[in-house]
């Protein structure tokens, strides 16, 4: 039996209770609004110790935690068993999510993103010349953040706490209900390297109830929220469309509000990627591994394809090679742990598809243990579950997808996109008019940089304020 903490609050004497999953025991606090008050009065009187950190010192402190945490160790192993007893992800995959989350970490990257958002990180630490102004100017990140994580991703949570702490403002957020785990082990972590940050950060836990008919509980979450909220200048929501719509109107117009809400990812495959078998072998390893490296819960997880016809492997073929990739991968990247829902939904698509390709020949059921792949003859753009399965629609043209994606804009997110360079040029103005935000070559679609405008957003940017000299 393995204990953690599933919060991190600096002087909480408040009381706790334990929730045991397996051999997994997590120590959660039982919350009440003075708590949270305390904790951001706490938060607010801390805020000078980030001021006297240059941006290059902190850069430094959480490019040594990423290495840490992109290296074997027992604290590691143990704390992935755990995170994977609690999302029924794997553990393998668990540690892999981790490991290329914190790769995207380093000092280097860390201030590269910053540069690309700010033009200089050192305007967090003093006044710079600017030569558009011609003058002086400088920026402060604000008072206090807020934040509302998510758990799909595992590792995700400490993104937005390097990125507060970067602007060099507090924060302070509610864990995810389902993965409360990494973001306390993360800080604490940083608090071996430079132990006056953990008093920058409060991470607080409390439970969601899924039953939208009890009044009382839901009265509590709203309470905690707001105290939540309450001294924070900045909120970074991560969730579902109706999450995000929900906390908007609770959180109101007079904060800013980041917002990271569901999107999705998607494949777009020319037929000049498929003149040979050993291009197409290749290109199916690579859309393999985007699929299986988050089993798919990530936005950046590609859930469709759309594969151009014409080219010497056509797409059942490409599906094939798809369907044995994902077969191989289950050694070393083993498929989630179904919830009952979802296994019982995975069964009733594969019915589904099976009494389709029964009655469509161009209908095509590809299934190998986890793996479920479709050939779907209509090439309407819709989202599928996140279990390793992939949507396939052949096209005569990757230019007739457009049409297909428009009504889904505000969800488009990564693309993988495989073609010659004057088609992938064109697509990607048209795909960036729609929504998309990321552009990339399948088998990268997993790892996206730090210095990506995650969302389409200048994440930085959005954090601070200017103030210019114009002397």
């Amino acid at each position: 039996m393995t204990t953690f903490k599933g919060f991190h609050i600096p002087g909480y004497q408040g009381n706790t209770t334990t929730r045991t999953i397996g051999d997994t025991t997590i120590i959660l606090p039982i919350l009440t609004c003075d708590d949270l008050k305390r904790a951001t009065d706490m938060l607010a009187e801390n805020r000078e110790i980030l001021q006297k950190f240059s941006t290059d010192d902190l850069a430094e402190i959480f490019g040594i935690a990423a290495t840490f945490w992109q290296q074997d160790s027992e604290i590691k192993n143990t704390l992935c068993h755990a995170i994977a007893n609690l999302t029924g992800l794997s553990k393998q995959i668990v540690s892999h999510s981790i490991a290329i989350e914190q790769g995207n970490s380093s000092r280097a990257d860390i201030l590269a993103a910053m540069d690309r958002d700010l033009g200089s990180h050192t305007a967090l630490d003093h006044f710079i010349f600017n030569q558009h102004l011609d003058n002086q100017t400088r920026c402060f990140g604000p008072a206090m953040v807020a934040g509302i994580l998510t758990a799909n991703v595992p590792g995700l949570s400490y993104l937005p706490m390097v990125r507060s702490l970067m602007v060099k403002a507090p924060f302070i957020a509610k864990l995810a209900s389902d993965e409360p785990l990494f973001g306390p082990a993360w800080i604490e972590s940083v608090t071996r390297i430079e132990p006056k940050l953990g008093k920058c950060i409060a991470l607080c836990h409390w439970q969601r109830d899924k039953e939208p008919f009890n009044k009382l509980h839901n009265q509590t979450n709203q309470s905690l929220l707001n105290a939540l909220f309450e001294p924070c200048e900045t909120i970074i929501v991560y969730g579902s469309k109706q999450t995000i719509h929900t906390l908007r109107d609770q959180i109101g117009s007079h904060k800013k509000i980041i917002e990271h809400g569901h999107k999705i990812g998607l494949l777009l495959i020319g037929r000049n990627a498929l003149h040979h078998r050993a291009a197409a072998q290749d290109l199916a390893r690579r859309i393999a591994l985007d699929i299986a490296v988050f089993d798919q819960r990530a936005c950046i997880a590609p859930q469709m394809a759309y594969v151009e016809q014409g080219g010497v492997i056509d797409a059942a073929t490409l599906c094939g090679y798809i369907e044995e990739e994902l077969h191989q991968l289950e050694t070393d990247l083993p498929p989630s742990r179904l919830s009952v829902d979802t296994g019982a939904s995975l069964a009733m698509e594969r019915n589904l598809a099976r009494f389709k390709s029964s009655q469509q020949p161009e209908f095509k059921l590809f299934e190998k243990h986890a793996a479920t792949i479709v050939i779907d003859p209509e090439p309407a753009f819709n989202s599928v579950l996140p279990t390793r399965f992939l949507r396939v629609c052949p096209v005569d043209s990757l230019y007739d997808v457009l049409p297909h994606l428009a009504p889904a804009g505000t969800f488009l997110q990564n693309v993988g996109l495989e073609t010659d360079e004057q088609t992938r040029y064109e697509l990607a103005e048209k795909l960036g008019q729609l929504g998309v935000s990321r552009i990339t070559t399948p088998g990268l679609m997993h790892t996206p940089s730090m210095r990506w405008k995650h969302d389409g957003v200048s994440s930085f940017s959005e954090l601070v304020r200017w103030i210019d000299m114009e002397m």
